[in-house]
């Protein structure tokens, strides 16, 4: 029974993560009406930002404020020097620059990062297991 609670659960936090990212991609089509498909290489920018300055500082709070102030740069860049030259264009022009964008991003990443991955401690507030109850 507690494999099919953690399992639950397991599933429960990957479906969240993944209306995360489908929330993203809706809003900024509703609102804006441009499909950007490089929304997701803006959480990866963030997840990289905290772990560099999580492990340069210590500091996982510092690595996350990190991140968002990251994300909200390469956000801004991209809206300003990409994203507003598509929003009169046609939807397929639109899918084709931002997909353009993740494979920029994407290597730029392993340009910087390197292939191997990032790994970050996590506070202790964060670290451990959760406990189930079993009968």
């Amino acid at each position: 029974m507690a494999l099919v609670v953690e399992q639950l659960l397991n599933g429960l936090q990957f479906g969240f993560m993944l209306f995360l990212m489908a929330a993203g991609l809706t809003l900024v089509f509703g609102v804006m009406g441009l499909i950007n498909l490089a929304h997701g290489s803006l959480y990866m920018i963030g997840a990289f930002a905290c772990a560099v300055v999580a492990a340069a500082s210590g500091s996982f709070w510092l690595g996350l404020a990190a991140s968002l102030a990251a994300t909200a740069m390469v956000g801004a860049l991209m809206e300003m020097t990409v994203l507003r030259r598509l929003y009169r264009r046609d939807h397929l022009d639109q899918v084709l620059a931002t997909f353009a964008l993740i494979l920029v991003f994407s290597e730029g990443t392993r340009w910087i990062f390197g292939s191997f991955p990032l790994y970050l401690n996590l506070p202790l507030a964060l670290n451990g297991t959760v406990t189930l109850p079993c009968r």
